[in-house]
């Protein structure tokens, strides 16, 4: 399966078998998801996978008892950690190093991040980056599943602070999302899309002329 018919295959699944996935199923999307790109490479993503069945279920009730959180064999918490811009210096260093970067690169973008002078704009700033990583990560994961015959579907709506007590998350640990996989159980059709003219703009916002 190539990558333009995943995409058109991929549903939000909200009905599982009970079968279990393997786990080597399961490092596949993983692994699909490390291999994502982030800004300067600085891959701030972090995943807990979850099969114990009464983790499954407070997760589920976390999630404000949304049905498919705990019928899915597997969750799939993803989550960012800002503090991978402790090491922007390093990593910076390594895409001049590879020539992907000029050398200023490290004067232009290194010091608003030394230890001490991020201030909460920064901070701001550098959650939404890591957020933003994170998700190209689990698109990753949920792409590939589609290819094995596994399902999955985006969860958002849970209550933070309950998701992180079950999960022994810490404070400054970001989630993400909740993924539930497992085999399909439906096949629901896709859901309605806008039209490229209503999304697509060409040189400046609201020209829809090529």
């Amino acid at each position: 399966m190539d990558v333009k018919e995943a995409i058109h295959k991929r549903r939000s699944i909200r009905r599982f078998k009970p079968d279990p996935v393997p786990d080597e199923l399961i490092l596949q999307l993983l692994e699909s998801a490390r291999l994502a790109p982030s800004g300067s490479n600085t891959q701030p993503w972090r995943f807990i996978v979850v099969k114990d069945a009464d983790i499954r279920q407070k997760l589920q009730s976390a999630s404000y008892h949304q049905r498919h959180v705990g019928q899915a064999p597997t969750i799939i918490a993803c989550c960012a950690d800002i503090k991978t811009f402790d090491e922007f210096s390093e990593r910076i260093d390594e895409l001049i190093d590879a020539g992907a970067l000029p050398r200023r690169s490290r004067e232009v973008f290194v010091p608003s991040l030394k230890k001490g002078v991020i201030c909460a704009d920064i901070k701001w700033h550098l959650l939404i980056a890591a957020t933003g990583n994170t998700d190209i990560a689990i698109e990753h994961i949920v792409l590939h599943a589609v290819a094995l015959g596994l399902g999955t579907c985006w969860v958002r709506w849970f209550d933070d602070t309950k998701v992180k007590e079950i999960l022994g998350i810490p404070n400054d640990i970001e989630i993400i999302a909740l993924l539930p996989v497992g085999y399909p159980a439906e096949e629901p059709p896709q859901r309605p899309r806008f039209a490229l003219e209503k999304i697509v703009f060409y040189e400046k916002y609201g020209n829809q002329k090529i």
